[in-house]
């Protein structure tokens, strides 16, 4: 049977990020400049769907690493935020098309204000390029498949290496080598893609799915989420990992798949009270 673009986009992920930063080393490292000499240091981060989790990223990284204060919101709830702009903020713009409405209403309104607007997208040449005042293209490729996939992994390696270029902490120069490896990493992760078949054989009949993250994996949780509903027509939410149980929790019993972000021995220890009430319900665990 032949493979659909979903699939083959995905496989396509690990080329999409390598590229990505490759070719955007410089271009970050000037718009960083800029930022600092336009004295930025607050503004909004928009997006819809994927482009909005890829905004929550951002934010998170933003103010992990750096002294920014940005606020991640959708394009669509934008007009409600537009008050607060005021000309000294700036405005980062997420959308794979460069095309999206709400994103382009958005920008057009921030444009109002005479904010300082950047523009991220996989499309040159698109709408968001030309209104926007500098613009961040991802290298992915062109993307067929509805469900995004490797403009997801773009986007979030564009995000990652502005936070890692803005800020000069020693941490943040760790993690900018880091970066440069992070295609290798995701390379080796479709080399599971049998087991990872395996497991979602196992789940496909499901009704509900809840995934859960802490930091920067809360906004991958929720994309998961989506992914799970847009392209396995399965009923999934995502949630922060004690969140869960402040409530959620009571709708899990043994037929309900629960997949945990746990990528450090940390993030482990910090979930262990989380994983113990899972499975007091009985819940299927994919960590």
């Amino acid at each position: 049977m032949e493979e659909h673009f979903m699939i083959r986009e995905t496989r396509e992920g690990s080329e999409a990020i390598r590229r990505t930063i490759v070719e955007n080393k410089e271009v970050v490292r000037t718009l960083v400049r800029e930022l600092k000499g336009r004295g930025v240091d607050r503004g909004f981060i928009i997006g819809s769907g994927t482009s909005f989790h890829a905004s929550l990223v951002l934010g998170f990284l933003l103010s992990k690493y750096t002294g920014l204060h940005f606020v991640a919101v959708p394009a669509s709830e934008f007009e409600d935020w537009t008050p607060l702009v005021t000309s000294d903020y700036a405005i980062i713009a997420f959308s794979q098309s460069g095309e999206s409405s709400d994103i382009i209403k958005a920008v057009k309104a921030a444009k109002t204000k005479g904010v300082f607007v950047i523009g991220i997208t996989n499309t040159p040449g698109s709408t968001l390029t030309k209104i926007s005042d500098f613009s961040l293209i991802t290298r992915a490729g062109e993307e067929k498949a509805v469900v995004a996939t490797k403009t997801y992994d773009a986007q979030l390696a564009i995000a990652s290496l502005l936070a890692y270029n803005v800020s000069d902490t020693p941490l943040a120069e760790v993690n900018r080598g880091k970066l440069e490896q992070a295609h290798v990493l995701v390379k080796e992760v479709l080399e599971i893609e049998s087991t990872i078949k395996d497991i979602a054989t196992r789940y496909k009949e499901a009704e509900h799915a809840f995934i859960l993250g802490r930091g920067v994996n809360y906004p991958n949780a929720l994309e998961m989420a989506l992914k799970l509903k847009e392209a396995a027509m399965i009923h999934a939410e995502g949630f922060a990992v004690r969140e869960f149980l402040h409530g959620p929790v009571q709708l899990v019993d043994e037929t309900t798949p629960v997949i945990i972000f746990l990528p450090t021995k940390k993030s482990l220890k910090e979930s262990e009270k989380t994983i113990d009430k899972l499975k007091s319900y009985n819940a299927k665990i994919i960590a």
